[in-house]
């Protein structure tokens, strides 16, 4: 699990066996065994299910996806190969996803759920969740989801300072019941992860952060979740692009980048390929799980479509290279970080 800064200082293995090496790691060399299973990890495809929690590499988003359309939506992607469906109660379309899965006829193996606990939101007239209230949480989306199990459960946002670590503690205890296989956090920084740690409680196995070449993880968190193998899972990774999230007032980009030009569309057609999915390969190949949202049909078939192509080290390092110096989260209105929050 790697930085698109790390692409951008290193041109070559680093030999300290990081985790989705880009290189041929050093330390497997004179390894049979290992060089073995190095060469056939290249030549898995962007589906292949990764990590200790076994997501796959791409999954439909549904924020602002109404309810009474996420049914059919859901029916779509499933139907066109999609494996992992996100939400969130805050999205308010739990429900419409859940008759979506019920109705098809598809293991409940073969789709991946994530959905996330709202703990509140910070300078709104809101209480911040609780631990019984956490608990509750859970069993509502189980409710509207229609299943037995959440395959990844998620504290939506690290707002609730003082009632972070009895959150986590509901999460713990949720898997303890067997309400949901993994647990995890999203928009969390270094120091908020840190007080799981220090109460020496099981520690996150994901983070879904904003990732998109505008907003890169930052070293620090980066070096932190890949000590403690905790997968960074990408949202917004479109938010670049012109009309991404058009008209939403959940949209922090300048004007100029509004109605600008299209962004790397030099490299995207040295590869035949769109934007999107330049931008959705091009976190894969940093080893980050992506979640693109649409309701065209067309767009959730093109956003699928990303293993026929292969973005060269110099393309992946020019790209994760356009904004270093003025990264800018784009995800939410005004100018405002959840990364940031104490």
């Amino acid at each position: 699990m790697l930085s698109s800064q790390f692409l951008i200082d290193q041109k070559q293995c680093c030999g300290n066996g990081c985790m989705m090496c880009p290189y041929e790691p050093r330390h497997i060399k004179g390894n049979e065994q290992l060089q073995k299973r190095w060469n056939q990890s290249k030549k898995k495809s962007y589906n292949t299910h990764m990590n200790k929690i076994n997501i796959p590499m791409i999954g439909l988003g549904t924020w602002l996806i109404p309810n009474d359309e996420a049914e059919l939506i859901t029916k779509d992607a499933i139907n066109l190969g999609y494996k992992h469906i996100d939400t969130a109660e805050i999205y308010r379309n739990e429900e419409g996803i859940g008759k979506a899965i019920k109705s098809l006829s598809i293991s409940r193996n073969d789709i991946y759920i994530t959905t996330k606990m709202w703990p509140g939101m910070s300078k709104q007239e809101e209480p911040y969740q609780n631990y019984k209230g956490a608990l509750n949480a859970c069993e509502q989306s189980l409710r509207l989801l229609q299943v037995d199990e959440i395959d990844l459960y998620l504290i939506h946002n690290p707002f609730a300072k003082e009632n972070r670590l009895e959150l986590w503690e509901a999460m713990v205890e949720l898997k303890k019941q067997g309400k949901v296989k993994h647990i995890g956090v999203s928009n969390y920084n270094v120091h908020h992860i840190k007080e799981i740690e220090k109460a020496g409680i099981e520690m996150p196995a994901a983070n879904q952060i904003e990732i998109h070449p505008w907003h890169v993880i930052p070293q620090p968190l980066a070096e932190y979740m890949d000590k403690y193998e905790i997968l960074p899972i990408a949202y917004s990774t479109l938010a670049p692009i012109p009309n991404w999230r058009e008209g939403s007032r959940w949209n922090g980009k300048p004007e100029d980048m509004k109605s600008g030009a299209m962004p790397c569309e030099d490299i995207a057609n040295k590869y035949g390929v769109t934007v999107p999915q330049l931008f959705l390969k091009w976190a894969i190949q940093l080893g980050y799980p992506v979640l693109p949202k649409s309701v065209k049909y067309d767009r959730l078939k093109e956003n699928l479509s990303l293993d026929h192509f292969e973005i060269s080290i110099d393309d992946m390092t020019s790209i994760s290279n356009i904004a270093i110096n003025e990264q800018k989260c784009l995800a939410w209105s005004g100018d405002f970080d959840p990364l940031d929050v104490d």
